[in-house]
């Protein structure tokens, strides 16, 4: 064999050598590919954050079981969606991208992501430039503030329900003493015109001037005694009463005294329900509540919905309202389709002399009235509102039982009438 036909035979054991070599490698290396692929989407699934992998054009080449259950979008969807339809406002991402190229990565960038039904949540980036599948592409991680957001509000609201209480309580000691002290000053003036009055000839002109000051003594004296049921300084004397008795009785004097133009409707749900009430009281509440509600329908016309209604106040309640405890409540809602409250000034209208009424058409005194026969009863009011859709006021009683068999006399006739008089609108 010549020297040629030699090398000839060298080089190709050399090169068999060679492609059985590559041959091992390459299938070692697949292994380990595939392993590590393994590996990265078990960890990555066992991650609690959402994950998601991405090309700068924005087509989605991985993401986990969070992402998925957070968008929610079916496997299928997820691969076929570009990332830019994953934000509220697509322009985000351009931002979120020039973040990127700027800084290198992206640490607590704070966007609104949109989900497959269209819902948004609030939430923050995380993101990172890698190498995966060959490709220059884009490691994002998502926090989900969703829940940090509400518990950040429900703290804001229980401040601003703290202070609310703190400045009512100040209001309510303040003007239960001035209250108590013009009470003792309309004693005397009381004592004094009647005494007068009695010293003169009934045929005197100034009979009749006794007689007005007497009446403007007794509009005061009225006056000052809701001032002090504000603020929780006369005691009532509560009985079981059934409120839809109550409600049903003042719904009739209500609906008589309404414009044709303004429906009042009646729904009632716990007809046997029993409360421990002043019905006097309970009809001051729908009175001042339904006063309000026409003042906000006078030159629309609309509806104004009573409804009563057997409810539970749970945790989530409690966190709306403070004051309400847990428990079993009957629910009584005035709601209107007017115009609704400004958000500004939603949470005053239960203070005292505020009133968005032109001078002369309302005390201010309705709703703080109100709050206050609510916590006399150990319940709660409550108000949903927004601009252009109405106002409605939750009043929550404490419900003492259920029966059929309580037959009681509401109120005589001469006492609703006086009331219907005196009724404050606020």
């Amino acid at each position: 064999m010549s020297n040629e036909n030699k090398e000839k035979d060298k080089l190709k054991r050399r090169i068999a050598g060679l492609e059985k070599t590559l041959q091992i490698v390459t299938g070692y290396s697949g292994r380990i590919e595939k392993n590590l692929r393994q590996l990265f989407e078990v960890v990555s699934d066992t991650m609690p954050v959402p994950m998601m992998i991405s090309l700068k054009t924005g087509a989605i080449l991985f993401f986990n079981g969070n992402a998925q259950k957070i968008f929610g979008y079916s496997e299928k969807e997820f691969r076929k969606i570009a990332a830019s339809l994953l934000y509220e406002n697509p322009d985000d991402r351009g931002i979120f991208l020039k973040t990127l190229e700027d800084k290198g990565e992206v640490r607590d960038f704070a966007v609104n992501l949109k989900k497959a039904d269209g819902s948004v949540f609030p939430a923050s980036l995380f993101s990172r430039q890698i190498v995966f599948e060959g490709q220059n592409c884009l490691l994002t991680v998502i926090h989900d503030l969703s829940e940090l957001k509400q518990e950040e509000e429900k703290r804001l609201m229980l401040e601003r329900q703290l202070r609310q209480t703190q400045k009512m309580e100040a209001i309510g000691t303040m003007a239960g003493g001035i209250a108590h002290d013009f009470n003792n000053i309309l004693t005397v003036i009381f004592g004094k015109l009647e005494l007068a009055s009695m010293m003169l000839p009934g045929e005197s002109k100034v009979v009749r001037y006794i007689a007005d000051a007497l009446a403007a003594a007794r509009r005061a004296k009225a006056m000052t005694k809701q001032i002090l049921a504000f603020c929780r300084k006369t005691e009532y004397a509560r009985k079981p009463f059934h409120i839809s008795t109550v409600v049903a009785e003042a719904y009739k004097m209500i609906a008589s005294l309404t414009p044709s133009d303004i429906e009042v409707r009646l729904g009632i749900k716990a007809e046997s329900a029993i409360i421990l009430c002043d019905p006097t009281q309970i009809h001051q509440v729908m009175m001042n509540l339904c006063s309000n509600a026409h003042h906000a329908l006078r030159d629309r016309g609309g509806v104004i919905e009573i409804l009563l209604e057997e409810v539970r106040a749970g945790s989530q309640e409690k966190i709306m309202i403070p004051a309400l405890k847990s428990g079993d409540y009957v629910r009584l809602t005035v709601r209107d389709n007017g115009p609704g409250i400004e958000k500004n000034i939603v949470d005053r209208v239960f203070d005292p002399f505020f009133t968005t009424k032109p001078s002369g058409e309302g005390t201010g005194m309705g709703l703080s009235i109100v709050r206050g026969i609510l916590q006399a009863h150990g319940g709660a009011v409550s108000v949903d509102s927004e601009p252009g859709k109405g106002a409605a006021f939750h009043c929550w009683f404490p419900l003492v039982a259920q029966t059929e068999d309580l037959t009681e006399s509401v109120m005589p006739q001469d006492t609703v009438e006086r009331h219907r008089k005196n009724s404050v609108r606020g």
